[in-house]
């Protein structure tokens, strides 16, 4: 009972960032001990059987029994290569947190599931229409599409934000150009679903920051998903305290100096109207 309480306490402290990835880093270990669990008891069982489930797959006649896969497949990384998870967890904690600082964990968790969802979507899309790819046997896993979302969100947002790179500071703007433009190039060497799956991500990211004040679809799905306390005409009232115009101001002021260059309140009153969504 007391360990119970310990973890519980453990995840509760946790930020919705640092939620997300222990939730996955515990996830990429779940195979490995129940395989050494099976092999103890001497079981004929392999747990990629079961998780395999939760693959992605781009042939239609294995998608149509595990529909999940379009959003689980986010979850699971390459068990052979820790590089894999490692810097996918590196990049979205970086990232990650920016977003959350910015504009709350609403805005960030629909972003980058719905980053993991695009990013699937244009891989299947991908791997039934263009001819290289016909007859081919794949599935895909990594979170890598979401992380790229967030990326190129970030980007759109305040394309002159510096990341600190060993000894020098780059612009996010050039490292999101330099990443599409590997992911595009790299896609006729290797992992052509993983490389597609990121530009899926990049190009939703773009959207997402387009029609992050609009109501959409994406409002509407999650909608399924998320409860609320208020109904739903407290919900209009709040939102349309915030004026549209104002934030398209603040909006073109970040793409021209940054994000530094705004005011306390100007800041204040992004965060409040992010917060909303």
């Amino acid at each position: 009972m007391e360990l119970r309480d310990r973890i519980g306490g453990f995840i509760s402290s946790l930020n919705t960032v640092q939620k997300i990835i222990f939730y996955i880093v515990c996830i990429h270990f779940l195979p490995y001990i129940l395989d050494v669990i099976f092999y103890l008891f001497k079981v004929e069982f392999k747990s990629q059987s079961i998780f395999k489930w939760f693959y992605i797959s781009a042939d239609f006649s294995e998608l149509i029994f595990k529909p999940w896969s379009i959003f689980t497949y986010g979850f699971f990384h390459n068990q052979s290569s820790f590089s894999h998870i490692f810097w996918n967890m590196i990049l979205f904690y970086y990232f990650g947190n920016i977003v959350y600082d910015l504009f709350g964990k609403k805005t960030l968790k629909r972003l980058f599931f719905s980053g993991i969802i695009a990013g699937g979507l244009t891989y299947i899309i991908s791997y039934n229409l263009f001819p290289v790819f016909s007859g081919i046997k794949s599935t895909m896993i990594g979170a890598s599409a979401g992380v790229s979302a967030i990326i190129f969100f970030l980007t759109f947002y305040n394309p002159n934000y510096r990341i600190r790179i060993f000894f020098f500071d780059l612009k996010l703007l050039y490292l999101a150009i330099f990443l599409f433009i590997y992911d595009i190039i790299q896609i006729p060497y290797g992992n052509a679903g993983g490389h597609i799956a990121h530009i899926g991500g990049s190009v939703w990211g773009y959207y997402f920051y387009k029609n992050l004040y609009n109501h959409n679809f994406i409002d509407y799905f999650f909608s399924f998903f998320e409860t609320s306390k208020k109904n739903k005409s407290t919900m209009n009232n709040a939102n349309n305290k915030f004026n549209q115009n104002k934030i398209d101001s603040i909006l073109d002021k970040i793409s021209e100096s940054g994000y530094d260059s705004l005011s306390k309140q100007e800041k204040e009153y992004l965060f409040k109207a992010g917060n909303k969504k």
